[in-house]
């Protein structure tokens, strides 16, 4: 995370619900366009792989399956501009909400 950026919104993952521990501190990056989370005393930083970059503007998690591990959680976050009408689609378009989730390991099915 630049020391340049500005975080719109902060919240603590008290219960794991994006996988990377409890009481993670997260925040949305406005310039870096990214979910950065402190872990350990040093930034993670999720990028949305899409053209358009990534406005977050708020934060909520869920675990809808304690029983089902990484899959039944996540943390949701909103996806908006000022302006929607500049993001891909132009006129019309209004905010997404975006789903992130961390797998424990690149082959977790």
């Amino acid at each position: 995370m630049a020391s340049a950026d500005s975080a719109y919104y902060n919240f603590i993952d008290r219960f794991d619900m994006l996988g990377l521990g409890k009481d993670i501190p997260l925040a949305t990056g406005n310039e870096s366009e990214a979910l950065n989370a402190l872990v350990d005393g040093k930034f993670m930083t999720f990028r949305i792989p899409y053209p358009m970059g990534y406005y977050g503007k708020g934060f909520d998690g869920r675990i809808d399956d304690a029983s089902a591990g990484w899959k039944g959680k996540a943390v949701y976050s909103t996806y908006a501009t000022r302006a929607p009408f500049h993001m891909e689609g132009g006129k019309g378009q209004v905010a997404k909400i975006i789903k992130f989730q961390v797998r424990p390991d690149a082959l977790s099915k």
